[in-house]
């Protein structure tokens, strides 16, 4: 198992605030409530496992790099912001083929990037040709 860097830790606790709604994408436990179900952050550890009162009354975390959430709320954050910016500074991509800047932002690991473009779209978009969200 890696171990998550200081900035790692900070940037889920950013994308994963205590009292955001998330919805499960995959979790492997027996115990794991169903694939779909909501809950609410309570907190994220300082391994990157992302504490979560689930909606069916579970309270199973989930646990980094063995299963998966989304924010159902995903916020521009600065994070997203210096994620973006380090894209558009690679010259990797026109900033306007959107698979291909979310190819990009996985391969360098800009997760929250690529969950907010796969999430706000059309925000994504009106950024790039505006400077606003």
């Amino acid at each position: 198992m890696r171990y998550l860097s200081v900035e790692e830790i900070r940037n889920l606790r950013e994308h994963y605030p205590a009292g955001a709604r998330v919805e499960l994408l995959e979790m492997r436990d027996k115990q794991a409530p169903p694939i779909g179900t909501n809950g609410t952050v309570r907190y994220v550890d300082d391994v990157g496992s992302i504490g979560v009162d689930w909606d069916n009354h579970s309270s199973l975390s989930v646990a980094y790099g063995a299963d998966r959430c989304r924010s159902l709320v995903p916020e521009f954050t600065q994070t997203v912001r210096d994620q973006l910016m380090k894209v558009r500074d690679s010259g990797e991509s026109n900033m306007l083929l959107v698979p291909a800047v979310q190819r990009i932002a996985f391969d360098h690991e800009y997760y929250e990037l690529v969950l907010f473009i796969e999430d706000h779209r059309d925000s994504y978009v009106t950024f790039i040709m505006t400077g606003h969200v």
